[in-house]
């Protein structure tokens, strides 16, 4: 009678824990890019390193959201997708390396277009990407969300200073950007386009090369877990400048990411926050 007490009572906690979301996704181990932070190891257990220097995250067993400008030109066995890694060189006790067997990249995306539109990407891995405690994925929205004023956490192992010898983090690190409005984001960037990407800028702080094709998360209140939101795409050549962030609203793009899912993996579904 003890046990199964023990039992529904931790049931509920982990519904409780949980709240709304489809999945176990979004979570956080707890135990920093420029001006940020250096993360814990395998704290952010959704993130995704590819081996030509940039960053995804992890939305299935067999799918990895990045950015087009990241596969753009390549082909699958170009490709390798690394979870559980926190160092870019040393070592990762969690490490593992998937081999892609399909890019679906955006048709949309033009590599000449300067407005960098529909640049998202979605890897197939050649193998099953197995999850545990180090490797799970982020949750994705279920809804447009107003973030504007909002503070959102990019991640990813880019350069920590515009200097491409010593600003390399090996580690990965994480930082706070403000989401800022799109009438102030076309003041440095005209082309702009609205409904598919999200702003974002903090003084001194920014995504930078490496970052790309990384994500962009917001903490729900509601359930305590991490949301992508956006995907780094593209900002000033110098990082940490006066111009805002251009990334890629996942929202947007969330049909398009379903059905990339259903046409390779039919069993297979991203978390969302329902």
């Amino acid at each position: 009678m003890k046990v199964l007490l023990l039992c529904w009572i931790l049931c509920l906690s982990v519904a409780s824990t949980l709240g709304d979301l489809s999945c176990d996704c979004g979570r956080r181990n707890t135990g920093r890019i420029i001006g940020g932070q250096v993360v814990r190891k395998n704290e952010y257990p959704w993130m995704v390193s590819l081996n030509e220097g940039c960053g995804g995250s992890l939305l299935t067993h067999w799918h990895v959201l990045t950015a087009a400008h990241c596969t753009y030109g390549l082909s699958a066995s170009d490709l390798k997708v690394s979870v559980g890694t926190h160092y870019q060189i040393g070592i990762n006790w969690h490490k593992k390396t998937y081999k892609i067997a399909k890019i679906i990249q955006h048709k949309g995306y033009r590599d000449d277009d300067k407005s960098v539109a529909d640049d998202i990407s979605i890897l197939v891995t050649a193998n099953k990407i197995e999850f545990n405690s180090y490797v799970s994925p982020v949750c994705l929205p279920n809804r447009k969300i107003n973030l504007v004023g909002e503070y959102i956490k990019v991640i990813g192992w880019g350069l920590t200073k515009n200097n491409p010898i010593l600003g390399n983090a090996n580690r990965l690190r994480e930082v706070d950007l403000q989401v800022i409005p799109p009438t102030s984001c076309r003041q440095s960037w005209y082309l702009l386009k609205q409904n598919t990407q999200l702003c974002t800028y903090a003084h001194k702080k920014d995504s930078c090369s490496g970052d790309s094709g990384g994500p962009l998360v917001y903490l729900d209140p509601d359930s305590n877990r991490y949301t992508q939101v956006a995907l780094v795409s593209y900002g000033d050549t110098e990082c940490a400048s006066a111009k805002p962030a251009v990334n890629t609203d996942v929202y947007a793009y969330i049909d398009w990411i379903n059905a990339a899912i259903t046409s390779t993996h039919p069993e297979e579904k991203a978390c969302v926050k329902v």
